[in-house]
């Protein structure tokens, strides 16, 4: 009888061992940038991260944002980890719940109406997208100056949605506002 519940203790005990040696495998994310880049919101998976580079230098302006998306407790978050404006030190932005009203002015419908396919060394990225985990990287380019000051403002009225106070400290600090009107006064020549 006591061989017997020798034999019992020790089985518990190699149980319990071998039970608790089991180590959980995190999930691997299913999230490609390649694939889906444009639809971020909804493919992210808890723990997933976006990084993209936005390139807004256009002629003799300097300028970039470094954005960060992250998705935790099912919920996107988006941070403009820096912001650099010409030589001046980068500004760090808080993180913010990526929420926007307008849902056509959001960063995924802008992505979209990139074409990736166009890929000419002559004009510069705008976004740069990057995932931590992966070696893949996505650059969407402008078609033009005209088509980069369209995303240029595009952008900057997302960003104005998702930091409205600290976006009119830049507004008022490096965008000079526009010129009262120069009221013309009509004449007859003789």
């Amino acid at each position: 009888m006591k061989n017997v519940n020798f034999e019992i203790l020790i089985l518990v005990f190699v149980s319990l061992i071998l039970g608790c040696k089991q180590k959980t495998e995190p999930k691997i994310s299913d999230f490609k940038v390649a694939q889906n880049y444009a639809d971020f919101t909804t493919k992210m998976e808890n723990n997933d991260t976006l990084n993209i580079g936005v390139v807004l230098s256009m002629c003799m302006w300097r300028e970039y944002d470094q954005l960060q998306i992250t998705k935790s407790n099912d919920s996107v978050f988006l941070q403009l980890k820096e912001k650099r404006v010409m030589e001046d030190e980068p500004v760090h932005f808080n993180r913010v719940f990526y929420k926007l009203e307008n849902d056509t002015l959001n960063l995924e419908t802008m992505m979209t109406d990139f074409d990736i396919n166009y890929q000419e060394k002559i004009s510069s990225p705008f976004f740069v997208i990057t995932n931590p985990k992966e070696k893949d990287e996505i650059l969407l380019r402008t078609t033009g100056l005209g088509n980069r000051g369209f995303n240029i403002e595009r952008y900057q009225r997302i960003m104005f949605e998702l930091y409205p106070k600290e976006m009119e400290k830049y507004r008022n600090e490096y965008l000079v506002p526009p010129p009262e009107p120069i009221e013309v006064i009509e004449t007859e020549m003789e």
